[in-house]
């Protein structure tokens, strides 16, 4: 009963509201077959192996998706911080009743270019490339990250690392400075 409570324990602090409350629901299911299992004198030791083995499998499956969750929410921390920088980089902000939008840099291509491939944000107002390190500040002179912001002609790093798109999905995990990221920030005309 303990290790069900410290795993419930460790998922509630992780997961949404919603989540939270499904899987409760499935691991107060998997805890009953496994009481049963255990409580059934005549089960065999085969049953038992059986439920370990299922508990083990659900276990395995939740981190697997907590991982994916997780991978899930760096990628919009960067997103939000690409709009941050968009906002910043353009001198007259976001004029009329329009929102502006933010698109990952492909290599190769100026952002006046890729802007306007888009239906309706099709004119560019900056480029930027920004990276940041894993981790909370620990001292108000500590670097937490870095940035550029180019012209819409600019920007012509070619390396492969720093396109969104192109990038291994877990390369925003990797240790240390992960890769400067490039994006084209587009408003209507």
């Amino acid at each position: 009963m303990f290790k069900f409570a410290v795993l419930f324990c460790l998922v509630g602090l992780s997961l949404s509201s919603k989540k939270i409350k499904a899987l409760k629901a499935d691991l107060a299911a998997m805890k009953a077959d496994y009481d049963k299992v255990v409580e059934d004198t005549n089960g065999s030791m085969e049953e038992l192996e059986t439920a370990i083995a299922d508990l083990v499998k659900a276990v395995n499956d939740m981190k697997a998706e907590q991982a994916q969750r997780d991978i899930n929410n760096q990628w919009q921390a960067l997103h939000m911080a690409a709009a941050a920088a968009c906002r910043g980089s353009t001198p007259e902000g976001g004029k009329g009743p329009w929102s502006n939008s933010v698109i990952p840099k492909e290599n190769g291509v100026k952002c006046n270019d890729q802007c306007k491939r888009n239906t309706d944000r099709t004119v560019c107002k900056a480029e930027v490339s920004l990276t940041g390190y894993p981790g909370k500040a620990t001292s108000y002179t500590q670097k937490v990250g870095h940035f550029y912001n180019y012209e819409c002609d600019g920007g012509w790093n070619a390396d492969i690392n720093h396109n969104e798109v192109a990038a291994e999905e877990a390369a925003i995990q990797a240790d240390g400075l992960t890769a400067y990221y490039r994006f084209c920030c587009c408003a209507k005309p």
